[in-house]
């Protein structure tokens, strides 16, 4: 790729991932994939855009902490583009409240209610408002709380919540196997970006399985993460509901995502992580998409 094309592309590529939203329509085809394992139909509805909204304003709410608490020198490709765009950041983060804003009234009560502690994480996760020992913490930097948090957050927003909104009652057998998939998944992906950002982590104190344990431990859990996903899917789509169409597009989905995370060392560019990576979700997505009109 020429010098000049590169540059074209980058014009265009950067806004819609470095400005979050491509990680927020990856959120949002989430959900969207739970109706389709759940044998319904696709909704466009109030739950899919407040889903796109609130990701669109977390995570570029996250990104401008990040470069208020970044040091320049230190900053990345992600966080130099942030650094530049600081108004553009925070027009998407007003966009995202007004989004949330107007679609939250279109959702069940029941759906609405379980927002408000999974953005209390979210906000706590990058504010240090959770005291401890004697200084305030963002929730990340506590433990090995980074993936988990994250796991738990995506996970009941884009399996727990899209069957709620479909009228299944939360003790649904079905709706915990889709929800152990997700969680497996979705900690997957946040491994490897625990394994990128290993150094940052490091100099920060923060613990994460790749700064305690390191990378070779942290590409067998990746190995024993897909295996489990492959057993949970296996139990879940053939066994004990038959779907076998459904359950090889996850099949197909688990063995490109091991490939995509397996392939992360040495550290690969911010663009494979957020392009590639995160892209999985809606690979997965649309493999399930194209198997369910089998």
């Amino acid at each position: 790729m020429n010098e000049d094309l590169r540059k074209v592309v980058r014009l265009i590529a950067d806004p819609v991932i470095f400005g979050n939203f491509f990680i927020s329509l990856c959120a949002a085809s989430l959900a969207l994939e739970t109706y389709l394992i759940l044998e319904m139909p696709l909704k466009f509805d109030g739950l899919f855009f407040f889903i796109f909204f609130a990701t669109l304003a977390l995570y570029n709410f996250h990104r401008l902490m990040g470069v208020r608490r970044i040091k320049p020198e230190d900053r990345g490709e992600i966080t130099g583009w942030a650094a530049k765009h600081q108004f553009t950041l925070l027009m998407l983060i007003i966009i995202g409240i007004g989004g949330m804003g107007f679609f939250f009234f279109q959702l069940p009560a029941s759906v609405g209610l379980i927002f408000i502690p999974l953005g209390a994480v979210a906000v706590f996760y990058e504010i240090p408002l959770v005291k401890h020992g004697k200084r305030f913490e963002r929730l990340r930097n506590l433990w090995f709380s980074k993936a988990f948090l994250i796991t738990l957050v995506w996970s009941v927003t884009t399996a727990l919540l899209p069957a709620l909104n479909a009228g299944l009652y939360w003790l649904d057998f079905r709706i915990w196997m889709v929800l152990i998939e997700r969680a497996i998944f979705i900690f997957i992906l946040a491994l490897c970006f625990d394994a990128r950002d290993v150094v940052f982590d490091a100099r920060d104190g923060v613990k994460t399985i790749p700064v305690v344990y390191g990378q070779e431990a942290t590409f067998r859990l990746y190995r024993i993460l897909s295996g489990a996903f492959v057993f949970v899917s296996l139990s879940h789509l053939l066994l004990l509901y038959w779907l076998p169409w459904i359950a090889a597009a996850m099949l197909v989905s688990i063995g490109l995502t091991f490939y995509a995370v397996s392939k992360t060392a040495p550290r690969k560019s911010d663009y494979y992580y957020m392009y590639i990576v995160d892209g999985m979700m809606i690979v997965q997505f649309m493999l399930i998409a194209a198997m369910s009109l089998l």
